[in-house]
């Protein structure tokens, strides 16, 4: 990732709460067929698969080598508990799907997710599988933060080999909290390499280098030998969210920027997300924590 004097490459995230979830449209398509089907047979249509919420901080990075560490709920479905300590994802409602069950799967595992949009496959863990009117559903937690749901047949699992092969995957991930304002910490990230670097890579220097704009947004794209990204930097259901995939030869690398404001308390949480850096990552960790500080002691100068 982002280095002040290697200049990063690029970042986003998640909350206690959902943020910004969305819907990709194989789970539309889906969802509309189950729905033609069901009008036939008077069953209303379940709508547990096919969502993601990447800025979900509640659901932290993950090293898939530390995989014991996840929790997951295996053998039954999840109790309220449960899914409020982030160790389960889809609540379902029983009554009106009484023939809910959990598929009997050892868990955590370790899958991919193919995204058409981003044109990338991105590491997952699922963490639960249910069956519900005949569909099986899993839901999954982002190896770099936020989590999602997806029909089984759009995860590929990965074999024990090919984890191992792939070694630690550790990620960088930061919270603070922040006596200052979105705006002051817009204008704060604006001063740093990271800011005026991501204004030249995708020609977006006007925009990174703007006054605070909440209606102001960009989208990301670069497409390069060796190197394609797909990104977004704008506001989102209240919160500001800066959200960047990169391709690299086949490996996949993000970074992800939170900033969720609490006008009554006068604070701003700041995440800050990005990775995996299977080498180095010391080295990393400690430039990354320089510069978050720096943006920290800007944001809150008098």
């Amino acid at each position: 990732m982002f280095k002040e004097k290697i200049l990063l490459p690029v970042l986003i995230i998640g909350l206690g709460f959902i943020t910004a979830c969305g819907q990709n449209k194989d789970a539309s398509d889906k969802e509309a067929a189950a729905t033609a089907e069901t009008e036939s047979t008077a069953k209303e249509p379940h709508r547990y698969g096919g969502w993601y919420c990447p800025d979900n901080f509640g659901f932290v990075p993950v090293d898939i080598k530390k995989l014991a560490e996840v929790p997951a709920i295996a053998d039954r479905l999840p109790t309220e508990e449960e899914l409020h300590a982030n160790k389960s994802l889809i609540n379902v409602d029983t009554e009106k799907y009484p023939d809910a069950r959990a598929l009997e799967m050892e868990l955590p595992r370790v899958a991919s997710i193919y995204s058409e949009r981003k044109g990338m496959s991105e590491l997952i863990i699922i963490i639960q599988a249910i069956v519900v009117q005949e569909d099986t559903v899993v839901g999954y937690r982002f190896a770099n933060g936020g989590n999602g749901s997806a029909w089984i047949s759009d995860v590929t699992f990965l074999s024990e080999d090919e984890v191992a092969s792939k070694g630690s995957q550790p990620f960088f991930y930061s919270k603070s909290v922040l006596k200052a304002s979105t705006a002051d910490i817009w204008k704060a990230l604006g001063m740093t390499a990271y800011f005026k670097q991501l204004g030249t890579k995708f020609n977006e220097k006007e925009f990174f280098s703007s006054e605070w704009n909440p209606d102001g947004e960009a989208r990301l794209t670069l497409f390069t030998q060796g190197e394609n990204a797909d990104g977004y930097v704008g506001m989102l259901y209240g919160n500001y969210y800066l959200h960047i995939d990169y391709d690299r030869d086949g490996f996949h690398y993000s970074e992800k920027l939170l900033i969720s404001e609490n006008k009554e308390e006068g604070t701003a949480d700041l995440h800050f997300a990005s990775g995996p850096y299977p080498q180095d990552f010391e080295a990393q960790k400690s430039n990354l924590e320089r510069w978050i500080a720096t943006v920290i002691k800007t944001s809150v100068a008098d």
